[in-house]
């Protein structure tokens, strides 16, 4: 996950697990975006992304 402050640093944050399979083979993947994971176990490339944490402003 990438996350962005109003400093604006960017940071990226470990996947522990690919969404599709559950599987640990994780590496990072420089596709469509940079911050993307490739799994090992299933050939998925993917991203995430924060998009909320549910504190409001």
């Amino acid at each position: 996950m990438s996350e962005q402050a109003g400093t604006g640093r960017s940071r990226q944050l470990p996947v522990f697990h690919c969404p599709y399979c559950g599987d640990e083979e994780l590496t990072p993947y420089e596709g469509e975006s940079a911050d993307g994971w490739r799994c090992g176990a299933c050939l998925r490339a993917f991203s995430v992304r924060l998009i909320a944490t549910g504190v409001t402003e």
